[in-house]
């Protein structure tokens, strides 16, 4: 059967489009909606494939000691990704393009993919693109606008089979201003004001729920299905006011919901 899978520069990925959306390549200065962007990678892969199913999208970023941030857990944590970390020294990222050259090669070499969609723009991997060419794998080059100088290797654009830009229209709301420049008053929305209506919210569902369902709805975690996550971000955003932007409190809104979780489900085979 043939398959894609999608390729990830995390590097390159912040950089171009926090540069590209929000004037800085600081990671600093913004935040990424990642559930958002793996989803929209996925979905744009899918649609540009005219349908060919996806294995998996893999995620590369640096990494002091390649010791997961908070950031890859969440990442890691959603469905049919996998997090590959090399390291960051002194600033700059280490190992990353041999990760992709060698999932790239494996997957190729098992015919696992018969496409890659590859989110980057470093001339390292050119060879790996040829490469896998070589063993019959197309090779899609994804890329970021950018109004000032290339972004990305032109010996790297000129080896694969295409190279897909992605719109301003896709990368818009994916990144947004850091809170303290957004203009939210201090104390309004709150790591532990998003815990209380995780909290609130489960309980609530708890209350509305057969056994079966708190047990069936447990075995799935971390992973929320859709229709209730957005559920849960509804009902949080009336105390807390609009979440579009504040991936630390969505997060720590569905980590108080599965808390709250796991305790009703431990509590019934108690």
């Amino acid at each position: 059967m043939d398959r894609s899978a999608i390729f990830v520069d995390a590097g390159y990925f912040l950089a171009a489009g926090g540069s590209f959306t929000q004037g800085s390549s600081r990671r600093g200065e913004f935040v990424c909606d990642y559930e958002q962007a793996v989803s929209g990678l996925a979905r744009l892969a899918l649609e540009h494939s005219e349908g060919m199913p996806s294995l998996r999208t893999y995620w590369y970023d640096g990494a002091p000691d390649a010791v997961p941030t908070t950031d890859h857990l969440r990442i890691g944590a959603l469905p049919y990704v996998k997090v590959r970390l090399g390291r960051v020294i002194q600033g700059e990222q280490k190992g990353v393009d041999a990760l992709i050259y060698r999932d790239l090669m494996t997957l190729a070499r098992e015919r696992a993919i018969t496409r890659a969609y590859l989110l980057s723009g470093d001339e390292d991997l050119r060879e790996g693109v040829v490469a896998a060419q070589d063993m019959g794998v197309q090779v899609i080059l994804m890329g970021i606008p950018t109004t000032q100088r290339a972004n990305q290797s032109a010996t790297l654009i000129r080896e694969v089979d295409e190279l897909l830009i992605l719109s301003e229209e896709f990368l818009r709301p994916l990144f947004g201003p850091r809170a303290a420049d957004t203009g939210v008053a201090p104390g309004a929305a709150s790591p532990a004001g998003a815990s209380a209506a995780g909290i609130a919210f489960g309980r609530e569902w708890i209350g509305n729920a057969r056994p079966d369902q708190i047990r069936e709805l447990n075995a799935v975690r971390p992973r929320i299905p859709p229709d209730l996550d957005l559920q849960l971000l509804v009902r949080a955003e009336q105390d807390l006011g609009s979440l579009r932007e504040r991936q630390d409190l969505k997060y720590e809104l569905r980590q108080a919901f599965w808390a709250t979780i796991a305790a009703a489900a431990a509590r019934l085979e108690s």
